[in-house]
């Protein structure tokens, strides 16, 4: 291929093996950069559809029909915390503060039992002894957010009944530690904090990290590095 420029001719004519190996990289790249696009599209539909259902009005539990398919939808549930068999779940506060949620079995007006995360406290306060005052009695109302039970993590430690620590939501586990029938599709995240602000609620993260634009910008750039790269390593001028 000849080229013009400034009056002057020149020579492009890549060899074969360093092409092979440009067009590998470079749609490898260009890939990434469009599969990049493509998780920012669903990453906003997926944050957008969060706030949606966070933000709505709460509607009765009961008058959901499938509220496994609801995350994070409000609702409004009757029943009964059975405290006695509170578990402790370790986790950071929504300010980096180490501490627990204290997940209790709800048992419902219609006699179910659900897990319900009560909310967040500081490792001082996770013996039921020091927060006697912050325990609910007797049947209530209680406001709270659909969550799904999560899922074991590459580097999340194992549940341990015996200690009574769980790093994550296991309802079938769970069953045998509570000796309860749970609901096992779904659990409750208390919207309304204790009294005194224990436990604390709204620990919910609804928003999501979206770098998504960065990355496919990031690749993209890099790609047409490789463009000008390639192009000047195998562009020599016609010396008359």
């Amino acid at each position: 291929m000849i080229l013009t420029f400034q009056k002057k001719k020149y020579s492009f004519k890549p060899r074969f093996v360093p092409l092979f190996f440009f067009l590998a990289a470079l749609t490898i790249l260009l890939s990434l950069s469009t599969w990049q696009f493509k998780r920012l599209v669903w990453k906003t539909d997926l944050i957008e559809y969060r706030v949606k259902k966070f933000e709505s009005a709460p509607i009765f539990l009961e008058d959901l029909k499938n509220p496994k398919e609801n995350e994070f939808q409000k609702v409004i549930v009757n029943g009964e915390l059975l405290n006695q068999l509170e578990m402790h779940m370790p986790h950071l506060s929504k300010r980096g503060n180490n501490g627990y949620h204290i997940l209790v079995p709800l048992k419902s007006k219609s006699e179910k039992a659900i897990i319900f995360d009560s909310g967040w406290v500081p490792l001082n306060k996770k013996d039921i002894k020091t927060r006697k005052e912050n325990i609910i009695l007797g049947k209530n109302e209680f406001e709270a957010t659909i969550r799904m039970p999560g899922k074991k993590g590459y580097f999340t430690p194992e549940n341990d009944e015996l200690k009574n620590i769980w790093f994550y939501v296991e309802p079938s586990k769970m069953e045998k530690f509570t000796g309860l029938n749970l609901e096992k599709d779904y659990y409750l995240q208390t919207t309304k904090s204790g009294t005194n602000g224990i436990p604390k609620a709204n620990q919910t993260k609804v928003y999501l990290r979206n770098n998504h634009l960065g990355y496919a910008i990031t690749w993209l750039m890099i790609a047409f590095g490789l463009v000008g790269v390639f192009f000047f390593a195998n562009v020599q001028e016609i010396k008359k």
